[in-house]
């Protein structure tokens, strides 16, 4: 059985992924981890000599987290009963240290497929669109991680765009988009965009990749750079109206760009369209 996991902070932006990640769940068969992470403050005993009374400090402050965790825990199986999903198999988890660290312990030990998370959506800087703590986990896990924005609905997933360069290392990536997209019964349109790259050679590319990947619902999609590769991109996804965008981070630079062009769809984008991330194979 598939594993994912959902690090949430309780907030409405985290509920409406919690949703999200409830059916992506349910459409692969997964089982959902989800986490809760705090982080104790460092404090300094008043006077030497009293240790025992920084220990009580701290085990208050667990106490009250703990308390936080409990009750937040119970409105979201809540939520499960009111959306008929009460009888998928979630694992809540209850853990102390950064997000980023403490996640990556978890897939490691639980063997997790998937992450999902909740994002601001803001336009800005990278952290601010996507969250630091989003950031963080797709910057430190090997494991793909889908980032859903506030206004992101789930009504299904119909339409889904797998951006690539054709690449031997992609392909790993686009057999993880199509496993999701089959699941749903989704078309994937693999993007690319022509930038240091000749047509010619890109479309026996497709050609390839169309005989190894011959029962597969994929349309094959080639554009031409409009002022930048990311405009290009964020304009084809808000004007065909995609569900989910998969990207493999190749490399820093590229990855934020995407996310803070100066376009005019660039709010549209970061507010409304899960976004994929997928680290590139070694």
């Amino acid at each position: 059985m598939r594993a994912i996991l959902f690090p949430t902070d309780f907030s409405e932006i985290a509920n409406n992924a919690f949703l999200y990640a409830l059916h992506i769940a349910k459409s692969i068969d997964a089982k959902i981890y989800v986490l809760y992470t705090y982080i104790e403050p460092v404090l300094s005993a008043t006077h030497g000599g009293q240790p025992e009374l920084l220990g009580e400090v701290y085990q208050n402050i667990e106490l009250s987290q703990f308390e936080h965790y409990k009750k937040k825990t119970q409105e979201m199986r809540d939520l499960l009963e009111r959306e008929n999903l009460s009888d998928m198999e979630i694992v809540f988890m209850f853990e102390e240290g950064p997000v980023a660290s403490v996640v990556k312990n978890i897939v490691d030990r639980e063997k997790i497929h998937l992450v999902v998370m909740g994002t601001h959506g803001e336009k800005g800087f990278l952290s601010k669109i996507i969250g630091s703590n989003t950031v963080n986990v797709i910057r430190n896990i090997k494991n793909p991680v889908l980032a859903i924005p506030p206004h992101a609905k789930y009504q299904g997933i119909k339409r889904a765009v797998f951006t690539t360069l054709f690449r031997e290392k992609d392909k790993h990536a686009l057999r993880e988009v199509l496993l999701m997209a089959n699941a749903v019964q989704a078309k994937v349109d693999c993007l690319h965009v022509l930038h240091n790259s000749k047509a010619g050679d890109i479309i026996m590319q497709t050609e390839n990749w169309q005989h190894e990947f011959p029962n597969e619902n994929i349309n094959y999609v080639i554009l031409e750079e409009v002022e930048s590769v990311e405009n290009t991109i964020t304009a084809y996804l808000i004007e065909n109206n995609i569900d989910i965008f998969a990207v493999v981070k190749r490399n820093r630079s590229f990855f934020d760009r995407l996310f803070t062009n100066s376009t005019s769809n660039n709010l549209t984008f970061h507010s409304k369209i899960p976004i994929l991330v997928f680290h590139e194979e070694p």
